[in-house]
């Protein structure tokens, strides 16, 4: 009976495990080269929970951030050249180029051209590559943008002028002022009020159509008219200015109102977008619409170079911090100044950043992928919480192991033991020799009964054969039965406790360490001053890993102990069982008749 209920318990133990392993279970079957091995997925959210933007987005540069939290780098070549990023199924490649790759520092930025992103949904997304050295530099600057965006700065040089990131190669003159100034994008410009960056004439800088310019600006204090951006020639030109804290748009007679401010010593994204097929201008700060103008008519063209930091004379210099400085010669919607915030600016709603998966020729178990990342993320206190908890769990096993081998050979013996008991005529004639009887149970209270009547014939001058007990010999004889049931009981139960502290100890050392780990989440995150997903995530983890291997300890000991209880309780019935027909045998047989 207890062999086929631990049949049937092992088929049902079975059956959840697979059902488990069916439906519990992602995996990553879909790859899209399998010389590399690892990726990650980066997501888009457009919905309200994200960046709320309602309208589609077209050929979108996206700013992709990468650092210790969301990227293993020790993964990735030392100079990024083995990044790769693919659509959503896994099937195109899709444009991009680093602007930088630190491994040292922990941080990555990229641009990456994304095709479509469904306005007001959070379903889209893009794979990134890497983890193949074999690999050579895939990524191609140029074209990252569309064909109407004619420059971008990211101003993260070293020395020298600004580079233009776009085909169209709007490299600018020498920038005398302060390089690699931490920004919010990286490094940008820092402009002491002295300096400008001048951008020669070419003829893709044509704006006959409209213009739309973007920058990160971070002003320490009021602007004496500051022009950011200049292209003036006489009596035309095009300024994008701050007037103290109030940036505006001026085309040539024409100017904004100066109503909306700008915050010192923060930064802000400045977007200006002038229309001439509709002669509007619109201002855009942080992805929202806050001034709109009316053009006297269609753009201007000066004959001049334009210039970034003052006006190409020098005058109405700049006093601040610059970054990501964009040129389209297209007239650029309010969603993309939206998605232009909430994408580059590191508090951005807009992406998003799962966890890497390794799988070179199919990708890897999705459970196994994320207990990796689990342990990694452990804290010392969370390992020792963890440390307690295995010892305990490998206790429980040894014990278990133990008491199943004991039990089975008890069980075994006490067969053959009662085979030969029952088939004697005298209680007394077992042949106390027999191999088969050393680990049995009953044998050794039959012993201990045995024992005592023989002590108590040789003490009253009578052979085995012939020993009559009274009612006095035979209480003691029961006894001694009793005596020695409990001394095998007792070493039967011996190490038990061991159980019993796993299946009530090992959550509560669980909770110690949960409630250890999230004191220290919290401890650290007060310390820092700010709270995101990145920051409190891993702390957690580590800390549910302790409650998870309590629970490890406390349920296998808690089926193991139950197990070990029944099979216990079959022996103690069957011990019982003997003890009163032992000692009825023995009292039919040697017990003396009363008057």
């Amino acid at each position: 009976m207890v062999r086929n209920g631990l049949n049937r318990l092992t088929g049902m133990v079975a059956v959840i495990l697979l059902l488990t392993l069916v439906s519990g279970v992602t995996r990553a079957d879909a790859w899209w080269d399998k010389k590399w091995q690892f990726r990650e997925k980066v997501s888009f959210d457009l919905s309200d929970k994200g960046a709320a933007i309602k309208e589609n987005l077209i050929d979108m540069p996206m700013l992709v951030r990468l650092h210790g939290g969301n990227f293993q780098f020790t993964n990735a070549k030392k100079d990024g050249s083995d990044l790769r990023f693919v659509t959503a199924d896994d099937k195109i490649p899709l444009k991009f180029h680093i602007e930088k790759f630190d491994p040292k520092l922990g941080i990555a930025l990229v641009w990456v051209r994304v095709p479509q992103l469904a306005g007001g949904g959070a379903q889209d997304s893009i794979w990134l590559y890497y983890g193949n050295e074999s690999s050579t530099p895939g990524q191609e600057a140029g074209a990252t943008y569309d064909t109407g965006q004619v420059l971008v700065y990211h101003l993260n040089e070293e020395q020298g002028g600004p580079k233009d990131a776009t085909s169209y190669a709007n490299n600018a003159a020498d920038f005398a002022g302060t390089h690699s100034a931490p920004s919010v994008i990286g490094n940008g410009y820092s402009f002491k009020g002295g300096e400008k960056i001048v951008v020669p004439r070419s003829p893709s800088l044509n704006f006959a159509k409209g213009l739309s310019f973007s920058a990160w600006v971070r002003i320490p204090q009021a602007q004496a008219d500051a022009h950011i951006f200049s292209w003036q020639d006489g009596s035309q030109s095009i300024v994008v200015g701050i007037d103290q804290d109030k940036p505006y748009l001026q085309v040539g007679s024409v100017i904004s109102d100066k109503k909306s401010t700008l915050t010192q010593k923060a930064w802000h994204h400045l977007v200006v977008v002038a229309d001439s097929e509709k002669k509007t201008g619109v201002l855009y700060i942080d992805g929202k619409e806050v001034s709109t103008i009316a053009l006297a008519g269609a753009l201007p063209s000066p004959a001049a170079d334009f210039a970034i930091g003052a006006a190409l004379t020098g005058k109405n210099a700049f006093i601040g911090d610059l970054d990501e400085v964009q040129l389209a010669n297209v007239v650029r919607p309010a969603p993309w100044a939206a998605a232009a915030f909430a994408g580059q600016g590191a508090d951005g709603k807009l992406t998003a950043y799962a966890q890497e998966e390794n799988g070179a020729g199919g990708g890897e178990n999705m459970t196994i992928r994320l207990i990796k990342v689990t342990a990694r993320s452990i804290t010392f206190d969370g390992w020792l919480i963890i440390g307690l908890c295995t010892f305990m769990l490998l206790m429980a096993v040894v014990v278990f192991i133990t008491k199943y081998i004991m039990l089975q050979k008890i069980k075994k013996s006490n067969e053959a033991f009662l085979e030969s008991f029952n088939d004697l005529h005298d209680p007394l004639e077992l042949d106390l020799e027999d191999e088969e009887f050393k680990q049995s149970t009953l044998f050794r209270i039959y012993r201990a009964g045995y024992d005592q009547i023989i002590y108590w014939a040789e003490k009253h001058g009578a052979g085995k054969e012939e020993v009559v007990l009274n009612n006095s010999a035979l209480n003691i004889f029961r006894a001694s039965l009793d005596r020695a049931s409990s001394n095998e009981t007792r070493k039967i139960n011996a190490w038990m406790i061991v159980l019993t502290l796993g299946i009530s100890g090992g959550p509560f050392w669980g909770l110690l360490g949960t409630v250890w780990g999230v004191m220290n989440t919290f401890a650290s995150l007060a310390e820092a001053g700010e709270a995101n997903l990145s920051a409190i995530a891993p702390g957690v983890a580590s800390a549910l890993a302790c409650t998870l291997f309590g629970l490890f300890v406390a349920i296998p000991a808690l089926f193991a102990y139950s197990f070990l209880v029944m099979l216990m309780k079959n022996l103690n019935v069957e011990t019982r069982h003997f003890i009163e027909e032992y000692s009825l045998k023995v009292e039919g047989f040697h017990g003396k008749e009363e008057a």
